[in-house]
């Protein structure tokens, strides 16, 4: 299970993932600030592609952003 780790070790700490998020939807959101796609993520979860693109809209709706990029922009700085 991967680990998501808030701030850059420069000083400017970013903000935490929203703490609503199930821990499914945390690894979800690990992998996708490591920039794994969906089909990444299926496979090593050993999940359906479908069901992960679930899990990812939830994250996205729960983080309060639109895409992937606005995800990773906000929670790594």
């Amino acid at each position: 299970a991967a680990r998501c780790r808030a701030g850059s070790g420069a000083g400017a700490a970013s903000p935490a993932l929203p703490t609503s998020l199930t821990p499914t939807e945390r690894e979800v959101a690990a992998s996708l600030l490591l920039g794994h796609s969906n089909r990444q993520i299926a496979f090593a979860r050993r999940v359906a592609v479908r069901t992960v693109a679930n899990q990812v809209a939830a994250v996205l709706r729960k983080a309060a952003v639109r895409s992937r990029f606005e995800l990773v922009r906000k929670f790594t700085g």
